[in-house]
């Protein structure tokens, strides 16, 4: 059957259906912005996304390569114009990739279906690498370092991302960011 739905455009965030300790370099040490993209890459398989045309992905984890608020840095192909969208509903959470860390969320993470528990942010406030509170940048587990959550239940700018340091032993999910590339 043919449907004539289509999904809107923009970038959808998505969560990890797994829950990570703060060892999220996976592939190991020194590896943690491969280990990011190999994790959203598994995960996006199986994640809620109204548009499954969008394969690219990026995580929207802060690393010392790339802070979450500067990702095209990155991932060039990463669309600047298009609304960031919930995965699972669509429903917009900020008009574009750079607002979604300067300006307030329109709603809550949440809202926006992914989910009501902290995710792994490794970032300050605004989506800034924050040095120091990263688990050892991906490579601990233990209670002896800690890393940045954010909460889907905030949307106040400098808020929904950074809003405590965990310890690296416990687990939380990560938010990644599926895409079309732009032209």
């Amino acid at each position: 059957m043919l449907s004539f739905f289509s999904a809107p455009s923009g970038i959808y965030v998505y969560s990890s259906t797994v829950a990570y300790g703060g060892n999220l370099s996976i592939l190991g040490t020194g590896n943690l912005d491969p280990s990011l993209q190999t994790i959203c890459k598994q995960e996006r398989t199986f994640a809620s996304i109204l548009d499954t045309g969008c394969q690219s992905v990026a995580p929207l984890v802060s690393t010392l390569a790339v802070s979450a608020n500067n990702l095209t840095s990155f991932y060039s192909d990463i669309p600047t114009n298009s609304p960031m969208r919930g995965g699972p509903t669509g429903t917009i959470l900020a008009d574009d990739l750079a607002s979604f860390f300067s300006l307030d969320l329109h709603v809550t993470l949440e809202a926006g279906g992914l989910g009501s528990t902290n995710f792994w942010t490794y970032g300050d406030g605004t989506g800034n690498y924050a040095s120091g509170v990263t688990c050892n940048d991906g490579d601990d587990n233990t209670s002896s370092n800690t890393g940045y959550v954010g909460s889907p239940l905030l949307s106040a700018a400098g808020t929904w991302n950074s809003v405590q340091a965990e310890t690296c032993d416990n687990a939380f999910r990560i938010l990644c960011i599926c895409y079309r590339p732009s032209s």
